[in-house]
């Protein structure tokens, strides 16, 4: 007899899914047997049309190839006008809205003396207003269906980083809002859970973290007490987790091989 997938017939809403681990993370609900609405472009030109049409086309074919409907969606997600178009197309492509990934964010290292005002909103506005925006617009929908909203966070939440102040703020403000959040829509039997991530291989580790030959392997060697780095689809897999366990709230779940372990 074949088992029926945890999240059959399920919708979800993944943002930043362009990205290594929202790609891993919308892959993981698909196989899960969950429907996927892939936020995966940002304008502020006030379009809502793709820009990169064979990319999408390309990112939808990979979820769809588990046997799932996917949407590629393009969406500021700190413009509430894109986000509720947002959230608005989901719920006419699918009817319904199970589970909200808060995964899109960006990163920058400016020391706070040098640090700008636009390029401390350009970081806080993603990585925690846009939560808040997506949130806010998916939760009447989330209250219909028992749902569930999992947030991406860091280890960077937990501790700082020179260099990284926007980014940590942000982080550590979002660990804030999944508890607020939690506890605000318990009596709607809705979770509320944020996910950690450790050190993944992504450009924000590539380009930006240890973009110099040989940095990102020595970060690994001498952070992680597992000795390797983490994936896109460990955190994918906790995020199925999370959506299909309705007993767990409020956490904050690090997925870092033991980083921080030994410092909280």
């Amino acid at each position: 007899m074949a088992t029926e997938s945890p999240l059959e017939g399920s919708v979800s809403i993944v943002t930043g899914a362009r990205g290594v681990i929202g790609r891993g993370i919308a892959r993981e609900l698909a196989g899960a047997g969950c429907d996927v609405v892939m936020q995966l472009e940002r304008t502020r030109d006030g379009s809502t049309e793709l820009r990169d049409e064979s990319r999408a086309r390309a990112l939808v074919d990979d979820v769809e190839e588990m046997g799932v409907r996917a949407l590629p969606v393009n969406c500021d997600v700190t413009d509430p006008e894109h986000v509720a178009a947002m959230v608005e197309a989901a719920v006419d492509a699918f009817g319904r809205i199970d589970v909200l990934v808060n995964n899109a964010g960006v990163v920058a290292v400016v020391p706070v003396e040098e640090m700008s005002e636009a390029e401390w909103d350009g970081v806080v506005d993603v990585n925690l207003k846009g939560v808040f925006l997506c949130s806010r617009a998916a939760i009447p929908h989330l209250r219909e269906t028992a749902g569930t909203i999992v947030n991406n966070a860091s280890i960077a939440s937990f501790g700082g980083a020179a260099g990284l102040a926007h980014y940590c703020a942000s982080k550590h403000a979002v660990i804030g809002l999944t508890k607020a959040l939690a506890l605000e829509l318990a009596p709607d039997d809705v979770t509320v859970n944020a996910i950690c991530p450790g050190i993944v291989d992504t450009p924000m580790w590539s380009e930006v973290l240890a973009p110099d030959p040989g940095q990102y392997e020595a970060a690994i060697e001498q952070k992680i007490p597992l000795g390797r780095d983490q994936t896109p689809e460990d955190v994918g897999r906790l995020a199925v987790f999370l959506a299909t366990n309705g007993n767990i709230t409020g956490e904050s779940i690090r997925v870092d091989g033991g980083i921080t372990c030994s410092a909280t």
